[in-house]
């Protein structure tokens, strides 16, 4: 399965385009994957020998079809733009010509689950050079702009959770979904269940590091045959990148073993669900130092500074517009209950795990905003741009938080709830100015017809449970 090299990239190698083809042919490299995530998250690229490659970024990009954003999530329909529509959207009534990746050298990884390959990620483009503006990866780049415009750096680090069952996705798949976890009951931080799935655990820990993924912590979690997975705290691209990697990364190297891993937002419903918490914090982009503490704040729960509160406010006041980003399939509703570990409220608290936000940390560079609304599910680009636009977007208008939540959040009913549905996010999202302003016209009009062909697809499906409950008593 795996071949040479089998060490990281140095971070000389890619600081061009030319450094990066020098490394590549000293090493063997044959084979690179030029690609980034689509608006669902899932992993869009080529296999190009590595000559082809250099020729193809050397010049306007490599070619890929703009239905690649027209595609629902099962790959059996095309998403539709509406009529009149005057937003960038692909379409059939032009034939769905070629947008071209063009590669950020700074981002390639080696694979080393593959035979001499390396990835390396990017943004689409126009033929007229400018960026196709519904890229996920692009909006969180003008998130970052916007806040290094006023003078932050972001930083963020993910913390998913995910299933792994025996048996590939086809075999399941046409087993009509038995799932067969790894374990039968939840090993929660046990280390007896993690040091019996040890073998493979190591070897795909040692792939991500290999890819240049610091992997800080990997542990059993609530769910039989669940784990969750801590990357190392990084800028919030980097971060991005990361995540994207290391979820993509983890779903091959199962399938290559026989399982699959799995990071839908619950699975059954009597099993735990699964998140995606963003550790987030901003630095003064001037200087690099930690800005969310206030000077002289009490060391066991240090204060927020004046931004700290802007950043946490801004945050808050976004949740139930950016719900759709953070629980952008009809399944992550499900997550949402009380006492699951899920948000289920807009509210923040310090150190306290029942509210929506979470500020932790235990001096000036810990301190940081930890948001625990999103699920696995979630597109790593979208759901980090969402937050980071939450808190610009205090920071803009200089919002201070309430006090903090201190008790149970999930009990208390004078607090605002989240959404309940896929259905009513969609509908906040689409009704929102704020999130046109902070994300993008071009980007909401394509994500929420993306979200409501998805959401005709469930609204015709029959269940199982309906044909059960009426096909005799009805």
């Amino acid at each position: 399965m795996t071949g040479s090299p089998e060490s990281m990239l140095p971070a000389q190698a890619t600081e061009s385009l030319e450094t990066l083809a020098a490394w590549c042919e000293q090493e063997g490299i044959e084979t690179v994957v030029p690609g980034t995530a689509d608006t669902n998250g899932a992993w869009i690229g080529k296999r190009v020998p590595l000559g082809d490659f250099l020729r193809m970024a050397r010049g306007h990009g490599i070619p890929y079809c703009d239905v690649l954003f027209a595609i629902t999530r099962d790959g059996m329909e095309n998403v539709y733009a509406p009529e009149g529509v005057s937003t960038y959207f692909p379409t059939h009534r032009n034939g769905y010509p070629d947008i071209f990746f063009r590669p950020d050298v700074s981002s390639a990884r080696l694979l080393s689950w593959h035979e001499r390959t390396v990835a390396v990620n990017g943004i689409y483009h126009l033929p007229d050079g400018s960026e196709v503006p519904i890229t996920p990866r692009r909006v969180l780049t003008k998130v970052r702009e916007r806040l290094r415009g006023l003078g932050y750096e972001p930083y963020a680090a993910t913390e998913f959770e995910f299933y792994v069952s025996d048996g590939t996705p086809e075999e399941l798949r046409a087993s009509d979904w038995r799932l067969r976890p790894l374990s039968t009951r939840a090993y929660t931080y046990q280390v007896f269940r993690s040091s019996l799935d040890q073998e493979f655990l190591s070897r795909w820990q040692k792939h991500l590091q290999n890819a240049g993924i610091a992997v800080e912590a990997l542990n059993p979690e609530t769910g039989p045959g669940q784990y969750e997975l801590n990357a190392r705290y990084t800028d919030a691209l980097r971060c991005a990148d990361d995540s994207f990697l290391y979820k993509n990364g983890i779903k091959e190297m199962a399938a290559m073993e026989g399982r699959t891993a799995s990071f839908m937002a619950i699975p059954r419903s009597d099993w735990a669900g699964s998140s995606c918490h963003i550790h987030q914090s901003i630095r003064s982009a001037d200087t690099g130092e930690p800005v969310m503490m206030a000077q002289g704040g009490p060391g066991g729960h240090p204060e927020l500074s004046e931004v700290g509160r802007h950043y946490v406010a801004g945050v808050l006041a976004t949740l139930r517009d950016f719900a759709a980003i953070y629980w952008p399939t009809v399944n992550s509703y499900r997550r949402a209950k009380p006492y699951s570990w899920a948000a289920t409220t807009v509210s923040w608290g310090v150190d306290n795990r029942s509210t929506a936000l979470r500020v932790v940390g235990e001096d000036a560079g810990s301190l940081r905003l930890e948001n625990r609304m999103p699920g696995a599910d979630v597109n790593p680009y979208l759901a980090i741009a969402a937050t980071l636009a939450g808190g610009a977007y205090g920071i803009e208008r200089r919002l201070e938080p309430p006090a903090p939540y201190q008790g149970d959040a999930y009990a208390d009913p004078s607090l605002e709830p989240l959404p309940k549905s896929l259905d009513e996010a969609v509908d906040i999202l689409e009704r929102s100015d704020l999130v046109r302003e902070l994300l993008g016209e071009d980007f909401i009009v394509h994500y929420v017809t993306t979200l409501r062909t998805e959401l005709a697809q469930w609204h015709a499906h029959v269940s199982d449970w309906e044909v059960g409950l009426y096909f005799e008593s009805a």
